[in-house]
């Protein structure tokens, strides 16, 4: 999907989450543009669950939306022809405050975006651990996500 139309607005949140949000976990590594690529795919998260498109500018305590009952967690990684070769990550030590997580990709470059799919915490819990990366994490291939369309046939959830 197209963001440049949403994109002064994904910069100015991306610029205050900046402010709020450093830690050594991914500023230091992977420098300013995680946010900008963060709140591009909660854009995009939004679009596509039809949700408005306000987002939070400081910590989001592990849920970035609320749809249909579910608390969800949008991760963003960038759009590449090797997307098919990328992973969902959860850090093996970080509790899993959503109910799923869900995925998108983003081109800086281009200003576009797309959902990729989604898993739930038990099973981002139960995948493996690679224990080669500077930070342990879970595990999912993007190809082993759910289908990001089977989320607008998930029924309805009472708040727990």
């Amino acid at each position: 999907m197209d963001l440049a139309s949403s994109w002064k607005n994904i910069q100015k949140v991306a610029k205050t989450r900046l402010a709020n949000n450093k830690t050594i976990y991914h500023i230091d590594k992977y420098g300013d543009d995680i946010e900008i690529l963060g709140a591009a795919g909660e854009i995009a998260a939004r679009r596509f669950l039809g949700l408005p498109e306000k987002l939070h500018t400081g910590r989001d305590n592990g849920i970035d939306l609320y749809w249909r009952g579910w608390k969800v967690d949008v991760k963003a990684t960038h759009m590449t022809k090797y997307l098919h070769h990328r992973y969902l990550q959860w850090p093996h030590f970080k509790p899993i405050k959503a109910d799923l997580i869900l995925m998108t990709a983003v081109n800086l470059k281009w200003k576009k975006a797309t959902v990729i799919g989604f898993a739930l915490k038990h099973e981002v819990m139960a995948s493996p651990i690679n224990t080669s990366r500077d930070i342990p994490c879970h595990e999912i291939l993007t190809e082993n996500l759910h289908p990001a369309w089977k989320m607008q046939v998930l029924r309805f959830r009472r708040n727990k």
